[in-house]
C-alpha cells in the first residue's frame, strides 16, 4: 500500500485489540490492532478511486495491509477476468485464516460465475499448500453449498433431526454432490486445512443432512478432521440431541 494509506492505518491502531488480534494469529507480528470494519470502510472508499493504481503498489509491511488489499480485490467493480487475475496474484501472500477467510467471504463476484470459479478453484482445492487449499474450501463454504440451480438461498436449517438425516427430502443444491465429493478426502497439509474441511463439511450437514450424512457414514477424512467435523456438528444448535449422540458413535 501507498505510505498514505499505511500512515491512515496507524491512526486507527488499537494497543488492546493488537494483542487480542496477534492472540489469534500465531506467528503473525505485523499486526497494527485495526479492527475489520475500519479496514471493510477504507476497502470501499480505495474501490470509488483509483484502485487499480492502489494495488499496483507492491509493498505490504503490515497484516492490515494485506487484509486491506483482498477487500479492494473483493469489493472491485470489475469483471470476472480481471478478478481472478488479481485473485491468483493475492493468494500466495495468504499466511493466516484471518485474511484468507475475510477475503473468500468478499468475492461476491463468484455468485454470479460460479461455473467459471468452479473451475479455477480446482487447482488451490488440489494443491500442496495450506492455505491454497483453505482458500478453496472457504469459497466453497461461503459461494457454493447454499444456493440452488438458480442461484436463490437456501436457508440453513433451524433444526436437524434423525428423520432428516434417514430420509431424502432435500432441496436441490447445484453444487452439494460435488462439495462433499472434494470434502471425502484426507486433509494432509496443515491445521488450517483441516479445520476448514471440518468447518464446511459441517455447515454442508446442516444445510443439507442426509446428503452429508451418506458421506459420513463410509468417510475417507483423516481421522483429525473427521473428529473435528463431528465436534463443529455437535457444537452447533441446530442438530438435536438424539443426531449427534448418533453422529459421536459413528467412525
Amino acid at each position: 500500500m501507498r505510505e498514505s494509506i499505511r500512515e491512515e492505518l496507524c491512526l486507527f491502531t488499537e494497543k488492546d485489540y493488537k494483542k487480542f488480534t496477534s492472540t489469534l494469529l500465531p506467528g503473525i507480528e505485523n499486526v497494527l490492532g485495526v479492527r475489520l470494519p475500519i479496514l471493510r470502510e477504507m476497502a470501499k472508499k480505495i474501490v470509488r478511486d483509483d484502485w487499480r493504481n492502489e494495488l499496483a503498489e507492491s509493498q505490504d509491511i503490515y497484516f492490515e495491509e494485506i487484509m486491506l488489499r483482498g477487500l479492494i480485490i473483493g469489493y472491485s467493480n470489475t469483471d470476472i477476468n480481471e478478478t481472478l487475475e488479481y485473485v491468483t496474484g493475492f493468494v500466495p501472500k495468504i499466511n493466516n485464516w484471518s485474511v484468507c477467510d475475510s477475503f473468500c467471504v468478499s468475492l461476491k463476484i463468484i455468485q454470479k460465475n460460479r461455473a467459471r470459479v468452479w473451475e479455477y478453484l480446482q487447482k488451490y482445492l488440489n494443491s500442496d499448500e495450506e492455505f491454497d487449499v483453505r482458500f478453496g474450501l472457504i469459497c466453497l463454504l461461503d459461494h457454493y453449498i447454499k444456493s440452488d440451480e438458480s442461484g436463490k438461498v437456501i436457508p440453513r436449517r433451524r433444526s436437524v433431526t434423525l428423520a432428516d438425516v434417514k430420509n431424502n427430502a432435500e432441496q436441490n443444491g447445484e453444487y452439494i454432490e460435488r462439495v462433499l465429493a472434494i470434502l471425502n478426502r484426507e486433509f494432509l497439509q496443515g491445521y488450517y486445512t483441516q479445520m476448514a474441511a471440518a468447518w464446511t463439511m459441517a455447515e454442508a450437514f446442516c444445510t443439507f443432512p442426509y446428503k452429508t450424512m451418506q458421506i459420513l457414514e463410509h468417510c475417507k477424512m483423516d481421522d483429525f478432521t473427521y473428529k473435528k467435523t463431528i465436534q463443529k456438528i455437535c457444537e452447533s444448535r441446530i442438530p438435536s440431541d438424539e443426531v449427534k449422540k448418533m453422529l459421536k458413535s459413528t467412525k
